[in-house]
């Protein structure tokens, strides 16, 4: 886990000297290794809320800071240097983080309401018998429907999963498993939700698997937190443990049961290997 550590907080050092700028978060997730799903979920995990949130908390601290020292302020100008395309917008996200408007900062009537950057220790952790198998596929598609997740909370491609369900009584796609792949997309997720196929199937998003080894790792629950976790865990602790290598050129593959409406349901976790 150590690694993962120390990758993460290379991650906040280049979020904390380019706050100011654009932040692509397909960067960030290449900094850790990682897709940029796998990096979202272990972020979220580690330092307790989505990027997206992180950053825009950290700017309009950094505001607050500026604010409170400021003789003569431009309030346009520092809206624009935090991201913000209008006054109107950074007042109301200012508002919404501090519970003040910014013009209580002007007068000196409150204190900063400060969110920090997160600082780590090392915890000695291990020792834990974990169940995994791998197993070697031969190329497949995944034939379904698919999307672009943007990154903006801890959730992921909502809309794909309803368009499936929306169409998941056509025969062609009445299988006893569910198969989603998530890649890279710029900085999202593209998303395929769908059944394995031996061919593309007409009509229908098809998505390539390549042949590979899996490490597949079965999970009974979906809560976010706990997947979260569940990621950090397998890609900086279990994997590095068995001495296997991620192959980040594949996509990552979660199967799920055909009926998901009883509680505590096996699904599985598939990381493609070298």
């Amino acid at each position: 886990m150590y690694n993962g550590i120390r990758k993460i907080e290379d991650v906040i050092d280049y979020i904390e000297e380019n706050i100011l700028n654009d932040i692509n978060c397909d960067q960030l997730a290449a900094k850790m290794n990682l897709s940029v799903y796998e990096f979202r979920r272990i972020f979220a995990f580690i330092v307790g809320c989505p990027i997206s949130e992180y950053i825009r908390r950290r700017r309009l601290s950094l505001a607050a800071c500026e604010i409170l020292k400021a003789e003569n302020l431009d309030m346009r100008a520092i809206s624009e240097k935090y991201g913000y395309s209008t006054q109107s917008a950074f007042i109301k996200a200012f508002g919404e983080q501090h519970g003040v408007p910014p013009t209580a900062y002007l007068k000196g009537k409150t204190d900063i309401n400060l969110f920090t950057r997160p600082r780590f220790e090392m915890s000695v952790f291990g020792r834990e018998s974990i169940p995994f198998d791998i197993i070697k596929s031969e190329a497949y598609y995944i034939s379904g429907f698919s999307g672009v997740s943007v990154i903006t909370d801890t959730c992921c491609c909502e809309n794909v999963w309803s368009a499936f369900y929306e169409k998941k009584t056509d025969e062609r796609l009445d299988s006893e498993r569910i198969y989603v792949a998530y890649k890279n997309k710029g900085s999202n997720v593209l998303c395929n939700i769908g059944q394995r196929s031996d061919k593309e199937l007409e009509g229908f998003d098809n998505m390539l698997i390549a042949g590979t080894k899996y490490a597949c790792f079965k999970l009974n629950s979906v809560d976010d937190d706990f997947v979260n976790q569940k990621y950090s865990e397998i890609l900086y602790e279990w994997l590095p443990s068995a001495n296997l290598k991620i192959n980040n050129l594949l996509p990552t593959v979660e199967v799920y049961p055909k009926d998901m409406s009883k509680d505590g349901f096996e699904w599985e976790i598939r990381i493609p290997i070298e």
